[in-house]
């Protein structure tokens, strides 16, 4: 579903305006900036200029000044201080931040990075480590410690000091000690969405200043990965810390990152695919030392080596990633995905891995996904959910059944006892069920603004001005709408397309796939981002198509093309016919059964005029060809002839196909037998007469420009020859299934060297035979 993001009232549209006038900015822009909250001139100026000119008092955070005098009384007293950090990116960066502080300020420091085996956050175990090896007077941790009060307890029962310096949420107990986190209400510093690495800076600057900002590419990264909003002093540490990775006096750590990922440009989405990744496969794969080693280290060659390593990593965490992600994929068809909430659980997972494949899953179906590691009967898990449901909210809700849990709204880990799994999951799609509306679990892009003129290039440059781009300030989507269009592969063999349209030049990246349907005689809209991009002094401006939607009306050209899908159905064969055929009234009550549930049928029909039988279905999508949608959710699907169907449980054919149902196997199948397709095809003249006059038509245009029937008669034959469009489409498809015409390279070929009978054609024998 498109999403129209800029639904303003004239008085709001009056603001843009003066906004736009005010601030220097096009109007398109103002409105872009005006949606995200940026409503003021002030605002605008700031937004548009981000910057360490904009970086506030790290005094403004509650225990900043506590924080600052214990430390200084540890460097003072010469006590062994241990930063305990966490093993993903921000965990990683925020030790390093920290450390290298501490260093400036004057305290050699050591360091302890949990690997995901030890569990998150503090734990028992590991601290009689750290007291074993290094009997610390302080611990200050980074991005953790804030639900850890029995740990910090421990901690200060065994008479060591401890800071902790966190950003997650507050839970119900906080640890008596000294704590830093941007999330206290009862602070002076206002900005709640920090990530560890942001606070560890705060915290440097604290101690040592201006000095600290020279580790804003540590908290840069950190800041991406960590799926931080870029806005505010978020946008302020990325613009920086992006400055200091391109710079030539880049960090070495990073030049080594860079050249081990390939990246040409670094921009926050570089940060984000491209060396996040790295550093978190580190600790995906059971070595998060690895990348702090990576950041810490001062010899070059152990540096490449280490990048080396993390890329080694990463590629087969990729690899690992994918074999989950079938494992997870194929339980859920099994199961069934019929919830509004989608939980799995599996013995041989990797705890480092399933909040990667979770988040796809919530991708692809659109709704909460929770994915259990168990193991010896304990289950743990980590939860992604979809932008407007709460997952945290919906587990505290079902708290009762947990052993533990935390998180954020989007993210969480919980863990499980395998004997209240099935409560715990039934509690969660009770909850979700009554709170959340339908509309909460349909696929949605939301858009700046359809585009009905030409996407200037100024236009496109003032765009630019808005990065950093990521959570919280995502690169501004735009669309357009367009009936029939031409893709072409980039090159031989592509799965990527290009094609023209009135208002820009687009590029489809893994397009290819859905050629037949963008070339459809229907009205679509194109998602799409600008790309303006420079070579040897020249700029170019494409759009990079994100997504499309197919609106399925009556048309005539529509009709035409569907009354041609219908005809190739007839070539269709297959044996075994397992569909169920039943009468109208029959399928009512099939209908009826699969509404009680909002996945699980696909509902097929052969002609828009079926649709007028069926006003219960009214509500729900129409595609073309194929679910557009992979969540599973119940939708119909005009002329069905391709695409995934192998996650719904049931197919309804609400008209009597004229291919047998029978070759759709594995699910339940049933046809409506009292609703038949064939009498409502248009009259033909299935006579040899009537193909012989098409026949000499086509044979005088060989090398007409077309791809199928339809083309033919979009470029005008049947009306230059003064046959009706329907008998042109009828004629041209049995002329091909018998091989006498043929399309290749964008043309159509007669082949005089086939010689062949009209009733070897099953297209001709069954048109011929309903006459």
């Amino acid at each position: 579903m498109i999403i129209l993001k800029n639904q303003l009232g004239m008085e709001q549209l009056n603001i843009v305006k003066s906004l736009a006038e005010r601030s220097g900015v096009s109007f398109e822009t103002a409105k872009i900036l005006y949606s995200r909250g940026i409503d003021t001139v002030a605002k605008v100026k700031r937004f548009l200029a981000p910057g360490k000119q904009h970086f506030l008092s790290p005094m403004l955070f509650k225990g900043m000044a506590e924080a600052v005098e214990r430390i200084t009384a540890a460097r003072d007293m010469g006590e062994t201080v241990v930063i305990y950090g966490d093993y993903d990116a921000d965990g990683v960066c925020a030790t390093a931040i920290l450390y290298y502080a501490l260093k400036e300020f004057g305290i050699e420091a050591n360091t302890v990075i949990p690997e995901r085996a030890d569990g998150y956050g503090l734990s028992e175990k590991l601290i009689d480590e750290v007291m074993e090896q290094y009997n610390p007077d302080l611990i200050i941790t980074v991005d953790c410690g804030i639900s850890g009060y029995r740990e910090v307890e421990y901690i200060q029962d065994l008479g060591v000091d401890i800071i902790v310096t966190d950003h997650h949420e507050l839970p119900e107990i906080l640890p008596q000690c000294i704590t830093v986190n941007c999330k206290f209400r009862d602070q002076e510093y206002e900005f709640d969405s920090l990530c560890g690495a942001g606070v560890a800076f705060k915290l440097a600057t604290a101690l040592i200043g201006k000095k600290a900002e020279r580790y804003l590419d540590f908290a840069a990264l950190a800041t991406v990965a960590d799926s931080m909003p870029l806005i505010d002093e978020n946008r302020d540490i990325v613009v920086e810390g992006t400055r200091l990775i391109r710079s030539a006096n880049a960090r070495t750590a990073f030049k080594a990152l860079i050249e081990a990922a390939k990246v040409r440009e670094i921009t926050s989405t570089a940060l984000a695919y491209s060396l996040a990744p790295r550093i978190n496969a580190a600790g995906r794969m059971g070595d998060a030392a690895s990348a702090l080693r990576l950041f810490l280290s001062d010899t070059p060659s152990e540096i490449f080596d280490l990048a080396a390593l993390l890329n080694k990593y990463n590629i087969e965490r990729q690899v690992e990633c994918d074999a989950l992600y079938a494992s997870a994929k194929s339980k859920l068809l099994e199961k069934g995905a019929d919830k509004r909430v989608i939980v799995l659980e599996d013995s041989e997972w990797k705890n480092g891995l399933v909040g990667i494949v979770a988040a796809k899953l919530v991708e692809e179906f659109t709704r909460p996904v929770i994915m259990f590691v168990n193991k010896d009967g304990v289950l743990h898990g980590s939860a992604r959910s979809v932008e407007e449901i709460n997952i945290l909210d919906a587990i505290i809700q079902n708290k009762e059944f947990l052993e533990e849990f935390g998180g954020h709204s989007q993210a969480a880990g919980v863990t499980v006892r395998i004997e209240n799994l099935n409560a715990f999951e039934e509690g969660l799609n009770k909850y979700i069920s009554e709170r959340y509306g339908d509309e909460v679990f349909v696929p949605k892009q939301e858009i700046e603004d359809y585009i009905e003129d030409e996407f200037s290039i100024s236009f496109a440059r003032e765009l630019a001005r808005l990065e950093p781009f990521g959570t919280g300030n995502k690169k501004p989507l735009f669309a357009l709408e367009v009936d029939r269009i031409n893709p072409a592969p980039l090159k031989d063999g592509s799965p990527h397309v290009s094609f023209k349209t009135d208002h820009i030049d687009m590029i489809y990246f893994g397009g290819a796939q859905y050629e037949k349907l963008l070339r459809a005689p229907v009205k679509k809209t194109l998602v799409f981002e600008p790309n303006l991009s420079s070579f040897g002094g020249r700029e170019s401006l494409r759009g990079y198509v994100k997504n499309f939607e197919v609106e399925v009306v009556k048309s005539r050209d529509l009709g035409l093309d569907v009354f041609a899908k219908n005809l190739r159905n007839l070539r269709k064969t297959g044996g075994g016919d397992t569909a169920e055929y039943l009468t109208s009234l029959e399928i009512a009550a099939v209908i009826e059964e699969a509404l009680s549930c909002p996945y699980g049928t696909l509902f097929v029909v052969s002609t828009l005029k079926t649709l007028e039988y069926y006003p219960r279905l009214k509500h729900l999508p129409v595609h073309l060809n194929e679910p557009r949608y992979k969540n599973l959710s119940n939708c119909i699907v005009l002329a069905l002839t391709g695409g995934d169907i192998s996650g719904f449980k049931r197919v309804v054919f609400l008209d009597n196909p004229l291919y047998e149902a029978k070759r759709i196997k594995g699910k339940e199948v049933c046809v409506n037998a009292d609703v038949s397709v064939r009498d409502m095809l248009p009259s033909v003249d299935a006579t040899r007469e009537g193909v012989g006059a098409v026949f000499t038509l086509l044979r005088s245009r060989d090398g007409f420009k077309a791809t199928c029937s339809f083309d033919l008669y979009a470029g005008g034959i049947a009306e230059a020859a003064q046959i009706s469009r329907y008998q042109l489409i009828f004629a041209a498809e049995v002329l091909e299934e018998l091989g006498i015409i043929r399309y290749e390279n964008g043309r159509m070929r007669y082949d005089k060297t086939v010689k062949s009978d009209l009733a070897s054609s099953k297209i001709y024998s069954n048109i011929s035979g309903r006459n």
